[in-house]
Formats: structure tokens, sequence, C-alpha cells
């Protein structure tokens, strides 16, 4: 069935999953992972599109910005999107530039697929959107590793000052790890341990999905889970 027919049936609904983790686990891996793996039998939505504008965002009492934060995004704008694509109806979302506020608007329109994989830090905070998972992922790795990543993306990527990047560890990132992201480690369906090679795991994200998801997914994908 293609993406066009299955646009246009209501009797199937999707597969949700959402994935989570710490900042530095590894969750962008696993996502560009399932997407190579499953192409056009997934959507992907990630909640950092849904960023709000700089002046909308909490300042700490050292005067920076705190992104991470539950507040800093526009979350019933995420849960409608959510809500279009479980019912097969498109959505246009901004594409989020890490605080490139100077550039340009990117836009890109988001097809349904039988595989609804959403992927964030409060995907399972948000209990709005937590209703609508049907399967949830979180990606776990050592404290260590994960600020020694994001460090690194912080400084090469980013060309965020090491100081900025300390920063915001200490006082926004692993606050709202510790307050929204990790309590709802216990309760999720799988749990990936990410402190080494990741093939293996993503195969096992593979095989859940074959065991745990609707037949009338399954063989709307037909061999697309390979």
């Amino acid at each position: 069935m293609g993406l066009r027919e299955l646009e246009k049936t209501s009797n199937i609904e999707p597969f949700v999953i959402g994935l989570t983790g710490l900042s530095g686990a590894g969750k962008t891996y696993f996502v560009d992972a399932l997407k190579a793996r499953l192409a056009d039998a997934v959507t992907i939505v990630g909640f950092d599109d849904y960023y709000k504008p700089l002046e909308m965002q909490h300042v700490d009492e050292f005067g920076e910005a705190n992104y991470d934060l539950p507040s800093a995004l526009f979350s019933d704008r995420f849960h409608e999107d959510l809500m279009s694509l479980i019912a097969y109806r498109p959505v246009m979302i901004k594409k989020y530039q890490f605080e490139n506020y100077d550039a340009p608007d990117r836009t890109e329109i988001v097809s349904p697929a039988p595989i609804l994989l959403v992927e964030g830090l409060f995907v399972m905070d948000y209990v709005a959107v937590d209703t609508l998972l049907d399967y949830r992922i979180f990606i776990d790795c050592d404290l260590e590793l994960c600020f020694q990543r994001r460090k690194e993306r912080d400084i090469r990527d980013r060309g965020i000052p090491l100081q900025r990047s300390l920063h915001q560890w200490e006082h926004h990132v692993m606050p709202a790890y510790n307050n929204h992201i990790l309590p709802h480690k216990d309760r999720c369906d799988l749990v990936i341990e990410n402190n080494g090679p990741a093939e293996e795991n993503v195969n096992a994200i593979i095989d859940h999905i074959r065991s745990h998801a609707h037949p009338s997914v399954l063989a709307a994908i037909g061999g697309g889970l390979t």
C-alpha cells in the first residue's frame, strides 16, 4: 500500500513510538538509523522543531535563556500536529535551526506513515502527547559519556563557548533530566543502554516493533521491517 492510499485509509491507526533520553544519549543516532532502515514506513517528528523564539524563553538567574524546560516548546502545536498525522493528514512543520535566529525560516511538509516516531526530551512528560504513545523507548547512557558528547557537539557544531556549555549542562540540562525525563524511565517498554556500538540496539528496536505493532500496521508496511 502506497502512502497516497494510506493517507486516505482511516481504519489503520499508526503505531506511535515515543523516544526520549538525556541530551547526548544518542537519540539522533537512533532516529537516523531507524529512518534509514524503515524509509517511507516511518514518519519522524522531533519536539525540537517546536521551540519557542528567544524572546519567549525563560531566562535563568545568570541571564541565560533556558531551553531545557517543557515550557520552552509549543507543546499544544506539537500535539495538534501529532493528532493530524495519526489521522493520516500531512502537516507543515517549521524546522528548528539551533539558536540561529537570523536564518530564514525553513519549513517541511511531513506526511503520515504506518509508524510514527515521536522524539524529544519531554515527549513523555507532556501528558497529552504521552497518552498518544503506543510504545515508549528510553535511550540510557553513562552520564559522563553524555556530557562529553554534548560538550563536543556544542563546541564543534554549535559554536558554543566551553563555559556556556558547562553552565547549560549544570543548570539546565541535568535539572531537566532529573525532573522531567528520568522519572519516566521505569515505565518505558524498552530501555536501550547506549554506551558502545549501537547496531544491535537498532535491531532490537526493529524486533520490538515487529512484536508489538498491530497486524494492520505490519501489513501496511509489507517488507519494510528489514
